[in-house]
This record gives C-alpha cells, structure tokens and sequence, in this order.
C-alpha cells in the first residue's frame, strides 16, 4: 500500500495521481507556480496576439477562428473572454452536457453565449450515458468517467467535421498537479496519450468499458471516441492551451468574468469551502468524494493546496480546511445520484468499500473499514499525521 506523504510546502498528497516530488519533498505543481513567476507574461501575451492574427487570417471571416470546449465553469468562461477580448477571435463553442446540470450551470453557460456573442453547439446527452456512467462508477468508481472523456473527445470530433484545426483550452494541467513540464515551453498539447493519461480516462477507452456491456453499440458511443489519427492529420487540428500565453490564477480570472454577468453559486458544494468550482453539475462533489476515499484527497485539499502555491492561505488554516471540509458523504443531490444510477443505498455503500483505501481508512478485525454514525469511513492516525511529515 502507498505510504500518504504530503509536498512540504503545499499538502498535495503522494497519493494523487502523476504528480511528482523532487528531493527535497516539494511536489511539481509548486514548481510549476514558482516558474511561472518568472516568465515574462507580457511578451507572452504579444505572441498570443500574434497568435490570433494567424487563426484570423486562415479562417479569412469565412469561418470560425477555432474552437473553445465550455462548461460554463470559469475557466471556460475566462476563455472565452481572452479569445474574444483580448485576441478579437470569433470562436465556435462546443459544450457537452454534464451528468447533473445546475440552474446556475445553465445560466452562465447562456451568458457566454450572449456577453462575447458566439455559437455554441452543445452535445445532450442519450440514454447511453447512463449506461457508460453506471459502467464507471461499478469499473473505476467514477460515474464522472463518461463525461471526462466526452468533454475531450467532442469537441475534437466538432473540430474535424466543421474543419476548424485549433481547439483552445485553459490552464496548464501542471499547476494543478497534472501534466507534463513541457506544458510550460510551449502552448500545443493533448495527443491521444495525454488525453488517456492526465484528463481522468483511467487509461481506458470507450472501447473498453462496452465489453463489459454487450447492449452498447459503437453507433451509440460515438460522441467518446477519439478522432482517428488520419483524421486528425488532415484537418491539422492541434489543440492549444491559454495557460501558456496567460498567467493562471483563479482569484483573477473569476474578478475579470464576474464583472461580465458569471455568477458563483448560491449554496457551497458539500466538500469544498468555496462557491466557485465544480458548479455546473450537481454530481461532482460525488466525484471529488471518490477522489478521496481512494486516494485521501479530495476538492478542499486542491483549493486549499492551490491557495498556499498562491500565498493567499497559510499551511496551518490550509489544514483546518482540509480535515473539515473533505471526505464526507455529499449529501446535496444524494438521492438525485441513486436514481441517476439505478442503485440502492446499500449497493452505493458496498461500492465505496470496493474503492476505499485501506490505507487511509480504519478497519475492524476482519478488515472491514469502520463508518461514523453519519456512514462516513475513519480516517486513521497516518492520514493525519501526514500533515506534519
């Protein structure tokens, strides 16, 4: 079982997911952040521009400048502002509905269409999505798993039918933890194999969960299938990263796009401590709660890591946060989740002890994880000591 160990500067668990430490225990999602205190992010910002200039000048006002995938979360929606804004592009946007959507969701979702004045094709979903969400939940205990690889395959498969080779996404995936560092040096990114290893794929493909259910066809999972290489080739799509051009810091962005009509939720989603990420689905939190109880994380350890690489949090208050914010049954939407997924109470319970880490979590004699009166698991004395390792 892997030993939890912590960065020594923001929290980020050994446990999560490609991340990476140096010798000295800092992990590189604070390298990355260092970094990118000494980049030059004016010059950055011209060769954007300059960038622009030559979508511009391929698509001639005879077509789209690109294509930006959005939620209508603020990141794409602080996307959407520095093409439009900032570069003059004339963007296609291409959303694909989330498992839950929200209220707020679908308000911001429509104010992007309306305050930068763009198109939008959106992908809703058929029935076979909650084929392919029960399939991930019972698989790699993540019902998130068909949207994590319909939010990266979609808009591909738009770029290639409309022929719009450049796709523009956002931040860098290694400030938060993910990625590779070659992010940093250059704004080009996700090949098949980035997609499959960094996005939330598991390293699995749609092919893959339909043989264990004969009744789903390919016809029926098309919108999840990764554009063929030819495909791809001869369109020349290449999918781009603003987080290269622009400096990322969420505080920032969300000032800029609530000046523009996007609103943060009314409620905070049960396991985090703010009301601004992970908004325009109400089944999220459920997928941040299995983030944790397999690997002893979850949405309060990224924000409150994030916070401390941003010097707004101490490591101290990160850590009240932490222990009081993660890890608890999401209760908002608990029973909109069940239905979703066609499962009983008890079967939801026995597949959180499928996935739950041992090693993080308390057990009886028999091996058998221990829950709180509320059904929540105990963590054990590891995970909090690993705070002060």
């Amino acid at each position: 079982m892997k030993i939890l160990l912590r960065c020594k500067q923001c929290y980020f668990p050994s446990t999560k997911p490609d991340l990476h430490f140096d010798k000295d225990g800092v992990c590189h999602a604070c390298h990355f952040t260092e970094h990118a205190k000494k980049i030059d992010w004016d010059a950055r910002k011209n060769e954007f521009l300059e960038f622009c200039d030559k979508l511009k000048s391929k698509s001639k006002g005879l077509n789209y400048d690109c294509i930006i995938p959005v939620s209508g979360g603020k990141d794409s929606t602080y996307q959407v502002h520095l093409a439009t804004r900032i570069g003059g592009l004339n963007p296609l946007l291409v959303s694909f509905e989330p498992s839950f959507p929200t209220e707020n969701g679908e308000k911001n979702l429509k104010n992007i269409i309306e305050t930068y004045n763009c198109d939008l094709i959106q992908l809703r979903k058929s029935p076979t999505y909650k084929k392919l969400a029960r399939l991930g939940f019972d698989v790699v205990g993540d019902h998130e798993w068909p949207n994590h690889v319909g939010i990266y395959c979609w808009p591909l498969q738009v770029a290639v039918n409309h022929n719009l080779p450049d796709v523009m996404y956002g931040e860098l995936q290694g400030y938060i933890g993910l990625g590779r560092w070659e992010e940093i040096t250059s704004h080009t990114k996700f090949t098949r194999e980035y997609v499959e290893q960094y996005v939330g794929m598991n390293g699995l493909r749609v092919s893959d969960m339909m043989d264990f259910d004969d009744t789903i066809k390919k016809v029926d999972v098309m919108p999840y299938i990764y554009p063929t290489a030819s495909d791809l080739e001869r369109v020349g799509v290449t999918a781009h990263s603003m987080g290269y051009f622009f400096h990322w810091d969420f505080e920032h962005n969300r000032r800029v796009i609530k000046d523009e009509g996007w609103e943060a939720a009314s409620i905070v989603p049960d396991g985090s401590f703010t009301n601004f990420e992970d908004i325009d689905c109400g089944f999220m939190p459920m997928h941040q709660y299995f983030k944790f109880i397999k690997y002893g994380y979850g949405r309060a350890t990224d924000h409150a890591s994030y916070e401390i690489r941003h010097g707004r949090m101490t490591k101290k208050e990160a850590k009240e946060l932490i222990i009081e914010y993660d890890g608890n049954i999401p209760r908002q939407n608990f029973k909109e989740f069940l239905d979703f997924l066609d499962i009983k109470e008890s079967y939801f319970f026995d597949t959180v002890d499928r996935f739950a880490n041992p090693g993080i979590f308390k057990t009886d004699g028999q091996g058998k994880f221990i829950r709180r009166w509320d059904d929540n698991l105990i963590r054990n004395e590891d995970w909090y000591k690993s705070f002060d390792t």
